[in-house]
């Protein structure tokens, strides 16, 4: 039984169950079909109904068989299954009937192209060739071109064995150090020491080349069965390491030597063993053992840990100066206009932890001192009462006295002097023949 029959007697079996049926108004839906390429020949259950891309809108519901055909490719069977008032719609590759080329050269590993276009290399089996003439390029580094035409009729295999004819010449090579890639004209050939045949004659390009050490680039002419030595030192590559850090601007010591502050580019260093430590003040230290290749470039992050608290300071009465541990940091401000009474707070960031010596000083009054102990990443408060001394700071004389005493304020009106502890008066500027500050030791 042949195939056509077969299909006939498949179509008959899925149509009779409905013959009753189709003597009676059936419904009907739409297939749309398509194909890659277009314009394949489309039957449906044997008969033909057009050319994709194509829509059909007769058929009944149930199960239909489909048959494409297209010229140079290959037949396409399947069925489908429509259902009332449905559309449905199929696409279908064709793909295209190619023949059976067994493609030999002596030497083997030619390259194959055709049209321009790259196949593979000998040993090959060709499958991919549409029916007529095509020619067959095959290339060899070492050996001379080759052209080949090749007829395809049908998928009857067809045998070509072509021999190669030698256009090369030999090149041996050597490098210190060993192990070196080997590179002839831009293609890898292998690793020193080695033995390099199958070059084509004429100007060829040389690379020497290993990872840490420069590349070592000639040109040689070879002719056709001429054999060069060629033996090469390679220089080793100093490398590059990159120090940066969070936060950045620290400093940077290499084997216990000041080199800079982070981001530092340490080049032309030569492959070793480097203890590299980071420091930044307020930040604990961190440090660590980097191994440097040849021709290596590395960047290296330090995260910094911060090993800092903080102060909160408040003073009565406000106005009063800041030191720590001897520097002066600054004043506290008054709450309002009072300055008597206790100041609003003053902050002092990124203070390194351990022990600080803390002095508050305002003038009439007693110098505050403190020993604290900063914690990391707490806040130390404190609240510090600056008892008053009376030292006179001020002079006024006038027609019948000389007065000496705190200057507490001055204005047009007059002078007010606190002249005791707790006891002052107000001179009328009327009465004052001079007035001005005290000079130490007076």
């Amino acid at each position: 039984m042949n195939r056509n029959t077969f299909l006939s007697l498949l179509v008959a079996a899925l149509v009779l169950p409905t013959a009753h049926a189709s003597r009676e108004a059936q419904p009907t839906t739409r297939l749309d079909l398509t194909s890659s390429p277009s314009g394949a020949e489309v039957f449906v259950n044997n008969q033909k109904r057009g050319v994709t891309p194509l829509s059909i809108t007769d058929l009944p519901s149930g199960v239909h068989l489909l048959q494409l055909t297209l010229p140079g490719h290959r037949q396409v069977f399947d069925t489908v299954t429509l259902r009332d008032g449905l559309p449905h719609s199929a696409s279908f590759t064709l793909e295209p009937i190619t023949g059976l080329v067994l493609m030999l050269t002596n030497p083997k590993g030619a390259e194959i192209t055709c049209n321009g276009a790259a196949i593979g290399q000998t040993p090959m089996l060709i499958t991919t060739l549409e029916p007529g003439i095509h020619r067959l390029a095959l290339a060899l580094p070492g050996y001379q071109r080759k052209e080949v035409d090749v007829t395809i009729r049908d998928r009857t295999p067809v045998r070509l064995e072509v021999d190669l004819m030698s256009a090369s010449g030999t090149l041996n090579v050597s490098s210190d150090p060993d192990g070196a890639d080997v590179l002839v004209n831009g293609i890898s050939r292998g690793r020193t020491p080695c033995r390099i045949d199958r070059i084509p004659d004429g100007n060829v390009s040389i690379e020497i080349r290993a990872a840490g050490f420069e590349s070592d680039t000639r040109q040689v002419m070879l002719t056709a069965g001429e054999v060069q030595n060629i033996d090469v030192a390679l220089k080793a590559l100093p490398g590059t390491l990159r120090i940066v850090s969070l936060p950045p601007g620290a400093r940077v010591y290499i084997n216990d030597e000041y080199k800079d502050e982070t981001p530092f580019d340490f080049v032309n260093a030569p492959p070793a063993t480097y203890r590299v430590r980071v420091e930044q003040t307020g930040y604990e230290p961190n440090a660590r053992t980097i191994e440097l290749e040849k021709g290596e470039s590395v960047t290296e992050e330090f995260r910094l840990t911060k090993i800092t608290g903080r102060l909160e300071i408040t003073t009565a009465p406000a106005g009063a100066a800041i030191f720590l541990d001897g520097k002066r940091i600054g004043v506290t401000s008054a709450q309002g206009t009072d300055t008597t009474a206790v100041s609003q707070p003053y902050f002092i960031e990124d203070v390194l932890e351990g022990e600080h010596i803390v002095e508050i000083t305002r003038s009439g009054h007693a110098t505050q001192r403190r020993e604290v102990t900063v914690r990391r990443d707490m806040t130390l408060t404190l609240q510090i009462q600056l008892p008053r001394q009376f030292i006179p700071n001020y002079e006024v004389t006038t027609t019948r006295a000389r007065h000496r005493g705190v200057l507490e304020f001055l204005n047009d009106e007059g002078i007010r002097l606190e002249t005791a502890p707790g006891v002052s008066h107000t001179i009328p500027m009327r009465d004052v023949k001079s007035h001005g500050p005290l000079r130490e030791g007076e």
